[in-house]
């Protein structure tokens, strides 16, 4: 008898996989697949960390896959519920998620549907490296993958890009006494980020604004101290293009920084599905590194602005539709 979606959705928020340590998780959806008669490949995206691929039999390519990920942010959070919610980390980002991917695929074979499959990538939360890895092990007959991730069970049709980077600056330390004999690079550093703050960001007709979050910022370590290091992480969510903010950094920082780019993406768009209230997103997902994988539609149970939250949760109502909606979405594509 197949797990449903609440029992699967329990039983993976019982298991921390954070970033980094998705193995035990992965161990167990694994188990879960392979107990439900899934056949199961370990794509290996480091020495220890792995994906997960599922097809109905080995050898076979399938036409769609459900796509989520493993790992979640810090800190862990224990599972609780009560009558309307699922609590716990990884409620909706996305265990929750996960479960009711298996649940509607396990009902889709059920239906004699063999041209499915599931793909679950480790490291979306920081790096995406499972998905990368994955593009360059895609399936020669691959045609579409259904990404999951909290969207409130509408069919996301666009999602803007990405750019991270960091910025340090170097100066010469000193007595603070004596500010004169030295050059603070926290002084260069918010130079730079005022700079960055009074400029006017890309907008897009349909994907709104481009958004800078600052975060991470560091520099000296010593009050009396001038410091001679610094740096600040920057992340914009990207509505037009990347060489966009790209150039805005550049030329704020000019000669008195250095750039580390650490990772990008352009704005996506995604397939429509008839009868799904639509929706354009803020937010990042695989999407973008799993070229190789067919057209994406982009769509899950719970809400983003629960995700990465100290009381994540996913109502239970939206779990047990996303079921259904999945294998819709899923018949809709393969003309079933």
């Amino acid at each position: 008898m197949h797990m449903d979606e609440m029992t699967l959705t329990k039983r993976f928020i019982g298991i921390e996989s954070i970033t980094g340590n998705e193995t035990g998780f992965a161990e167990d959806v694994e188990s879960v697949l392979r107990a439900e008669g899934w056949f199961t490949t370990r794509q290996y995206a480091s020495s220890e960390r792995y994906n997960i691929l599922a097809t109905p039999a080995k050898n076979t390519d399938p036409a769609l896959v459900f796509c989520s990920h493993l790992d979640t942010v810090a800190p862990y959070l224990k599972y609780r519920e009560d009558e309307e919610f699922i609590y716990g980390r990884g409620a909706c980002d996305a265990k929750g998620v996960i479960a009711a991917m298996i649940a509607a695929a396990n009902r889709l074979r059920k239906d004699n549907m063999q041209k499915i499959g599931l793909l679950f990538t480790v490291g979306e939360e920081v790096d995406s490296i499972g998905a990368k890895y994955a593009n360059a092990h895609a399936p020669d007959n691959i045609q579409y993958t259904i990404v999951g991730e909290p969207t409130q069970n509408k069919l996301v049709v666009g999602q803007k890009g990405l750019y991270l980077a960091e910025i340090h600056t170097n100066g010469t330390a000193a007595h603070s006494a004596y500010p004169e004999l030295g050059d603070s690079a926290v002084l260069k550093l918010l130079d730079i980020i005022q700079k960055l703050r009074q400029h006017p960001l890309p907008i897009h007709p349909k994907r709104g604004a481009t958004t800078l979050n600052i975060s991470q910022l560091t520099g000296g370590d010593r009050y009396n101290v001038i410091p001679d290091s610094a740096s600040a992480g920057l992340l914009f969510r990207v509505s037009t293009k990347v060489a966009d903010v790209k150039k805005l950094v550049q030329d704020a920082v000019g000669d008195d920084g250095i750039i580390q780019e650490i990772n990008e993406c352009e704005p996506q768009e995604m397939l429509s599905v008839p009868g799904f209230e639509e929706e354009i997103v803020a937010f990042s997902t695989d999407i973008p590194y799993l070229t190789n994988w067919g057209e994406k539609v982009l769509f899950g149970p719970g809400s983003i602005l629960d995700a990465h939250t100290p009381d994540e949760k996913i109502s239970k109502k939206s779990l047990r539709k996303s079921v259904d909606q999945y294998c819709q979405i899923a018949e809709y594509l393969l003309g079933v």
